[in-house]
Parts: structure tokens; sequence; C-alpha cells
């Protein structure tokens, strides 16, 4: 194409009123001599001028936004609940992944292509303080990017599936480590600088609770035979109901109550039924739950364990239910550990989770009382 030819039809291109026809008829033709492979006319079907594209930084910063998030919105309306925490953790990982190397495109250049050549990055070089991600880490730094890019395609603010035939990465889970019946025995038998991380762990370890559920704990959920699973504690939420969405019961000896109830006595705050019976250093918030772990850890290296850095707090939940799977039923074990399916509850009467709740205290107290008798100092 001459010179002159070529400046006149750009000039025509700058200098002219375009209508959404004109602009549609220019597209083509590029596309169909190839010198581009998409573009995007800035008008709608009916000839009206869109506005500004949204781009992606501000996109996915809105998506993962707990208080302002449509999606967020749409999930808890519909009892899929997602907590502020989970949103807090994907909103970080876009900013420190996503928003530096596509955050200023807009939402809707964004193409599969993009998504797999930041994914080969993430894969190949140090990233967040230099150092490689693990492929799991990878897997949840995608994902933080095609979960928003989904919702926007299904939704109509982009014409692009970036998120189907991903294929990510491979994840071997490193093997769990629980400790013997013999090693639990011995770590309990000791004295532990904190007494109330030295409980925790007990109760734990005696009725299969999760974490934030004995966090949660307060002086009413407490009886003589038995705690109430009413609440679980979420760090940026605070009292939530647990994981599951139902409370349970759980049996527990005299002796494990016994222990209970003189941390309960020692309560700074007083003996109301709203007090946490693991208090922080405000009333209204629990101690926080890594203590438990270092304290756990510390109490493992200096009893010279095997792997003891790899004995996790929660590793009691799976040590509570491996112990009780030979003398209780798996169906009843749920009752108590709170892996429960709504068929399940609906499959048994009220009368039937009691007995239920019986047979697995028979077998508690035949498990653990002998740990729990050496735990009294």
């Amino acid at each position: 194409m001459q010179e002159k030819q070529f400046n006149r039809i750009a000039r025509s291109i700058l200098f002219t009123d375009l209508n959404s026809e004109d602009v549609n008829q220019i597209i083509n033709a590029l596309r169909a001599k190839r010198y581009i492979i998409s573009a995007e006319s800035a008008y709608t079907a009916d000839g009206t001028k869109k506005t500004t594209a949204e781009s992606f930084a501000h996109f996915l910063e809105r998506f993962w936004d707990f208080d302002r998030s449509p999606y967020i919105k749409e999930k808890n309306l519909t009892g899929q609940v997602i907590h502020r925490r989970y949103a807090s953790i994907m909103k970080r990982r876009v900013q420190l992944y996503w928003i530096p190397r596509l955050g200023q495109r807009p939402l809707n250049s964004i193409t599969k292509d993009d998504i797999k050549y930041v994914m080969r990055q993430l894969i190949l070089y140090p990233s967040y303080k230099n150092r490689m991600l693990s492929s799991e880490s990878v897997n949840q730094i995608v994902r933080a990017a095609t979960g928003p890019l989904k919702w926007a395609f299904r939704n109509g603010l982009t014409k692009r599936d970036c998120f189907s035939s991903i294929m990510y990465c491979r994840v071997t889970h490193k093997k769990r480590i629980i400790p013997t019946m013999e090693q639990a025995r011995l770590l309990f038998s000791t004295e532990w600088e904190s007494p109330d991380c030295k409980l925790a762990n007990l109760i734990s370890m005696c009725t299969g609770m999760r974490c934030g559920e004995i966090q949660a704990l307060q002086l009413g959920d407490i009886e003589k035979d038995r705690i109430l699973v009413r609440h679980n504690w979420a760090r940026m939420e605070g009292l939530k109901c647990p994981k599951n969405g139902s409370e349970r019961e759980i049996k527990i000896p005299l002796q494990l109550y016994e222990l209970i109830r003189r941390q309960a006595a020692q309560n700074p705050y007083g003996q109301c039924k709203e007090n946490f019976l693991f208090w922080g250093y405000k009333r209204s918030v629990p101690q926080q739950a890594h203590y438990w772990n270092e304290a756990l850890h510390r109490q493992l290296k200096s009893l010279h364990i095997p792997e003891w850095d790899k004995i996790t707090f929660h590793c009691w939940r799976h040590f509570f239910a491996a112990n009780m799977a030979d003398f209780v039923d798996g169906r009843k074990l749920q009752f108590v550990t709170g892996h429960k399916t709504q068929a399940m509850l609906d499959h048994y009467a009220h009368h039937q989770t009691e007995a239920a709740l019986t047979e697995i205290e028979s077998a508690t107290e035949k498990i653990f009382l002998p740990i729990i008798g050496g735990a009294k100092h």
C-alpha cells in the first residue's frame, strides 16, 4: 500500500465520527486480512457506546472484597457461605501475583493464554519473598483468578472462556504424622509450661474437636458429662456456627470434666456462661490457637519424639478418629467428629443419637482414661 493511501485511510478513521456499523466493518476487514487476531467494538449490539472497560485489577479486587463482592453476596444468600478470612486470603493472592502482571489490562481482554503464561511463571521462577511456590500454592493462586473469570463469563462481563481445560499442578500431599498411643501417654504424663495449652490438646485428643471449636468453647457449653459444640471461632469473623452448620454433643469422662472445671474456675473475667473457657487478652476474644500448636511442638521436641515438627494440633482429630474406629461404627463416630451428611442426620432419631453418644463415651473412657489419668498435674 502506498504511503499516501495509508495516511488517507488512517486520517479518515481518526477524524471521522464512526457509528457501530462502521466500526464493525473495519474490525471485520482487518480480521479477514489477518492483520488482527481479535478486537472488540466500543459499541453494544443496539449501537450505544459502552462505558470504559473495567480493568482486571479493579474487577479482581472488587470480586474478593468481602463487603461489596456480588459473587460473595450470591453465595451467602444461597447458604453457600464464604468466610471473610478466605476472601481476604484470595484478595491478597491476586494483589501479589495477578495485578502486577495483568492488572492494567481490561477484564474482557484477558485470555486463557494469559492465565497459562502467568501459571508457567509461578511454576518456574521464585515469587513472593524470592521463594519457589509449592504446587498447591500455584493452584490456589490460579484459582484466585480463574474463579472470578468464570463468574464474569457467566454474567456477561467477558466473552472469553479463560477457565476451562486449565491443567493444574499435580499435588503430592505430605504424609500425615499421627502420634502413637504410647507417645500420647508419655506426652500428657509430663508437665507442660502452659497447663491451658496442655488441656486444649487433651480435649482435642479425647473428643476429635476442631481447633476453632475448642477456641469457641464457652463456660455454658460445658456440662458434667458432655461438651456442647455450638460455635466455631473464625479469626476475622469471631463466633460462627460449627463448620458443618449444625450443633452436636460429645460425651466426656468425669476426669476430663474435672480438668476443664479447674480451668474454668481460673477465668479472670468471671463465671458468666458467655465467657470463653480459654480466655484471651480481652473478654470477647479467646486464646490464640497457635499457642497450643507451639506448646505441643516444644513438648514433643523435649521428649525427642521422632518427626515432632510434623505433628500438629490438628493431628489429634485424626488420632481420635483412628483409635475410635476399632470400637465404634463409622456412622456413629461421625456424630462426634462432625463429619455429617444431611441424609445421616435425617436417618437417626434423637434416642438413637443419644445411644450412639453413650457407646462412644464408653469407648472414649476405655481408650483415653489412662492418658487423662496421667495428665493431672
